[in-house]
């Protein structure tokens, strides 16, 4: 055994910054059009109320509440032993209600009339749960060339989407934070934080009138 730890005092190297790419809201709907039917909500589920992939496959029709306009994150579709199964969301703060813009509910509502799901909403057409390989590569891929939308993108981008969407009509982040399942409000500002409209502005404002007031009472 050595003596001493070759671990110790040594400089960890600072992670990769998360690529950002950012749909319109025209993409978006571009993109909705161009989806299968039967799976065509997932991508407003995405864009317009902040839900992870496995969330989104995870959710079920019980957890929508059209009345109040809000859904329930509490389940995700993960894989285990190769078989898509239901768990738990990522962490604790995950677990979460998201408002239902009128967009995503009229989608929802639509689906919903036209498929009648008695749980799970989106089910492959055998009655199983969606695995992402497969949803990304027969479902997602095609669609994303036939709308025109940039080739590289992830449904991960969605999610993207919806953040700098919110904070870009000047929702609090610490609300989208929350919508978002965040364990922090660090991690979104780290991730989102530049995209706040006018904050520096704000800041300078907020500045100088602070200044500016006790200049003119001294």
């Amino acid at each position: 055994m050595i003596r001493r730890s070759p671990c110790v005092n040594i400089r960890l190297p600072e992670p990769d910054k998360t690529t950002i790419r950012l749909l319109s809201p025209a993409e978006v709907l571009a993109l909705y059009r161009a989806m299968r039917p039967d799976y065509a909500p997932l991508i407003l589920l995405g864009a317009a109320a902040g839900l992870r992939q496995g969330e989104a496959l995870g959710l079920a029709i019980d957890r929508i509440d059209f009345t109040e306009g809000m859904l329930t994150v509490d389940q995700q579709v993960v894989v285990i032993d190769r078989r898509p199964t239901l768990a738990p969301p990522k962490t604790k703060a995950s677990v979460r209600d998201v408002p239902i813009p009128a967009v995503l509910a009229h989608a929802l509502a639509e689906y919903i009339d036209r498929h009648k799901p008695e749980d799970v909403l989106f089910r492959t057409r055998r009655g199983n749960l969606i695995r992402r390989d497969y949803f990304n590569a027969e479902v997602l891929k095609p669609a994303i060339f036939s709308a025109g939308v940039p080739a590289d993108m992830t449904f991960h981008d969605l999610r993207h989407t919806f953040a700098s969407t919110a904070l870009a009509e000047g929702v609090p982040i610490s609300e989208v934070s929350r919508w978002l399942g965040h364990e922090s409000i660090t991690t979104t500002v780290d991730l989102y934080g530049h995209l706040v409209p006018e904050a520096s502005e704000r800041a300078r404002t907020a500045l100088d009138n602070a200044f500016a007031s006790a200049l003119g009472s001294t």
